[in-house]
């Protein structure tokens, strides 16, 4: 009796454990310097937070077997990663970027931007093709674009802010999700491009897989790099650095899916 006694109270104790508190800091940045940020205000933020781990928008060929950059980039991101690592050498990295991303844009026929789509949806708006809801959907989109361009000349605690999300939600909503409204509906979307392997591909077909791409698969692949990364792992404290067209997507996805991280601001 004594035996199970003893037994109960090991359960007890044992479910009583404090469980592991995991933090997250997702620093959104811009790549390269402005008036207002650089690479030393990257480089500060990530000393408030003294990482244990630095989850990078890299993936995993941009390292060796033992997690060392092959190359270090003159992006803000990566010469304060390499300043920080100097103070600190045991900080540990991990990549956590869509595996292969340039190369499978090739793959798929893509490039980085449909600038063809957009030329065209500037042309009819300018031509007056436009009906209302295009009109509308062609205006939020510009003012709220306009709001990420101001974004992007702040400093890094300024957008790195819910209200700065907000706005960057915004702006991607009409540029994804309501611009394909417009493109489906306009048959000058039925017009033929070279894709990036040179092969031809309708507007509309073009700018439906950029962005089934660059909306949801490259972030989605992002959001479950950073969970399954953060979960094998025994450390507390880590930091994701991050352009910060991507942090409000990873933001609100890590809160649905992943709520046993703590999402905590480096200004905190």
């Amino acid at each position: 009796m004594k035996k199970i006694h003893l037994v109960i109270c090991f359960v007890i104790l044992l479910g009583c454990k404090e469980k592991r508190t995991t933090e997250l800091t997702i620093l959104g940045s811009v790549h390269f310097p402005t008036t207002v940020m650089n690479a030393d205000s990257v480089y500060l933020a990530i000393k408030k937070v003294q990482p244990q781990v630095i989850l990078m928008e890299r993936d995993s060929v941009s390292f060796d077997s033992a997690f060392n950059r092959k190359v270090e980039y003159q992006e803000n991101e990566d010469q304060a990663v390499s300043r920080f690592l100097n103070d600190n050498p045991t900080t540990i990295l991990r990549p956590i970027e869509f595996e292969g991303r340039n190369e499978y844009r090739v793959e798929m026929g893509l490039y980085p931007q449909a600038n063809e789509v957009y030329k065209k949806l500037n042309e009819l708006s300018r031509s007056k093709k436009f009906d209302t809801e295009d009109s509308l959907i062609w205006s939020r989109f510009a003012h709220f674009w306009g709001m990420i361009d101001s974004l992007s000349s702040a400093n890094l605690k300024a957008i790195n802010t819910d209200g700065a999300d907000a706005i960057v939600d915004s702006a991607k909503y009409y540029q994804y999700t309501q611009m394909k409204k417009i493109v489906s509906k306009h048959d000058e979307f039925t017009e033929q491009l070279l894709d990036s392997k040179g092969d031809s591909i309708s507007l509309r077909e073009y700018f439906e897989k950029w962005e089934q791409f660059e909306h949801y698969d490259r972030n989605d692949t992002m959001v479950a790099n950073i969970i399954r990364t953060i979960d094998k792992m025994p450390n507390n404290r880590f930091l994701l650095t991050v352009g910060y067209n991507h942090r409000y997507y990873i933001k609100k996805a890590l809160e649905e899916k992943a709520p046993h991280i703590r999402i905590v601001e480096f200004y905190e």
